[in-house]
């Protein structure tokens, strides 16, 4: 069932212009359409009636779920070609991320121009919306500005986690109770030419742990996959 964030204005269930025109057009709902309505990270089933011109969208009852994690990952995802960033965004949004930050590190490939971050990360923003309502979310993940590694810090209490190409001994699976006493976790993935060592040096020296992902060296999009599965396995068993 098509889920949507929706607003509460005067005491009306509101689409904004896109979602409307995919419900309508797309979908081609009309009466008594059943759909699912986030309002203030609560899920709501209910009843769409109307057009694009003129519609009601009535509560039929709240949905007791909360399919969120119950600590807040914030990715610092290396900026990479758009398509498998595109990518990253989609699926780090399914696997329960909170924010991602897209970060610049020496060794990327990808720049972006600075008269087009605006638009890019409003860009952003859209993918991770509808990857949210696709995957029945609580909440849409925030795109946070572009960084670079060295901006990176940790405050007290959070736990961060660098994939490094050179470690062989530490997993995720040996930080497992440390990955359950936090409310924070950051993950660091560097770009297609992997993270210096020097920016490597920089991050253990702020409290970053290093992991290997295994025996097989992963594409940056890959990695992020890897380590978000194995964390929401962590936390959900």
């Amino acid at each position: 069932m098509q889920q949507y964030f929706v607003k509460v204005i005067d005491n009306k269930i509101v689409l904004n212009d896109e979602d409307l025109y995919h419900l309508v057009k797309v979908l081609r709902a009309r009466e008594k359409r059943k759909i699912i309505c986030v309002i203030d990270n609560k899920k709501y089933f209910c009843e769409f009636n109307g057009d694009n011109s003129s519609y009601t969208v009535e509560i039929i009852y709240e949905i007791e779920s909360n399919p969120e994690l119950d600590v807040d990952i914030e990715l610092y995802q290396a900026l990479i070609r758009n398509e498998n960033f595109d990518l990253v965004l989609q699926k780090s949004t399914e696997l329960g991320v909170k924010s991602i930050s897209p970060t610049i590190f020496k060794r990327n490939v990808v720049k972006i121009d600075k008269n087009k971050e605006k638009s890019k990360l409003l860009r952003y923003q859209t993918i991770l919306k509808n990857s949210a309502e696709q995957s029945h979310r609580l909440i849409i993940p925030d795109i946070l500005p572009i960084t670079k590694v060295e901006d990176i810090k940790l405050e007290k209490g959070e736990i961060g986690i660098v994939a490094y190409e050179n470690e062989k001994n530490i997993s995720l699976k040996s930080l497992d109770k440390d990955l359950k006493k936090t409310d924070k976790i950051k993950i660091v993935i560097g770009p297609e030419g992997g993270i210096t060592k020097e920016e490597y040096d920089a991050l253990i020296s702020k409290g970053f742990k290093s992991i290997t992902l295994g025996k097989r060296i992963l594409r940056s999009e890959t990695a992020a996959f890897n380590i978000l599965s194995v964390i929401s396995y962590i936390l959900e068993n």
